[in-house]
């Protein structure tokens, strides 16, 4: 069980995270609070594995200065719900410890993910806030660009890597896509040399970092 820690200034918010993790049999619910600040007690007390981050209007409190007054002793992996994930707020929350960045549309299957990828120590975000934040592009140019030197994937190898990052075996990746298990692997090799994987969780731990796919 990943024992998870709601946080949001919205008590209708928190009620909403609440029931959304607890459709998840895997994730337990450890606590709630209205605040990252002065959580020393609150962690210390419930032990959480993850933080589910539901900051509210922007103009309320910018995340990345919220994310910043955190304890400085807890580094309790963070998923953060945004208004905007067009905005350069996703890319700033992520550089300052966000482990995720999702939409508040986000589907709860698709919140489980990123709360179970923040738990493996993994980033799971939409692939133009992944090149936002690899690109180094701030309102404070405190970074420059980064060459990531990924390299292309074809159409059906992502299809097969977002499968892989599911948990599907080959077998059951070949009858989704309606291909041999023999070309599954084929492709499996294929995703492996481009992004210098040595075995699955390797290629989805590498596809989740740059962007290239989204659990």
């Amino acid at each position: 069980m990943i024992r998870v820690l709601i946080v949001s200034p919205s008590s209708g918010t928190r009620r909403a995270l609440e029931h959304v993790v607890a459709q998840d049999p895997g994730l337990v619910i450890v606590g709630a609070s209205d605040s990252l600040q002065s959580l020393d007690d609150v962690i210390d007390q419930s032990r959480p594995e993850v933080i589910v981050l539901d900051p509210g209007p922007e103009s309320h409190l910018p995340l990345p200065l919220l994310l910043e007054q955190r304890p400085s002793r807890h580094a309790t992996p963070l998923v953060v719900l945004l208004e905007d994930l067009e905005s350069e707020v996703g890319a700033r929350a992520l550089r300052a410890g966000a482990r995720a960045a999702l939409p508040h549309t986000a589907s709860p299957k698709e919140i489980h993910a990123a709360i179970r990828a923040a738990a493996a120590g993994l980033a799971s975000l939409p692939a133009a806030v992944a090149m936002t934040v690899l690109d180094g592009k701030s309102n404070d140019g405190a970074r420059g660009p980064v060459d990531t030197g990924d390299p292309t994937l074809t159409p059906r190898e992502g299809e097969i890597l977002t499968l892989l990052g599911e948990g599907l075996g080959n077998k059951e990746i070949g009858v989704r896509l309606g291909i041999s298990e023999h070309t599954v692997k084929t492709h499996l090799g294929a995703i492996y040399e481009k992004l210098d994987a040595s075995n699955r969780a390797e290629a989805v731990a590498t596809g989740l970092r740059r962007g290239l796919i989204m659990l």
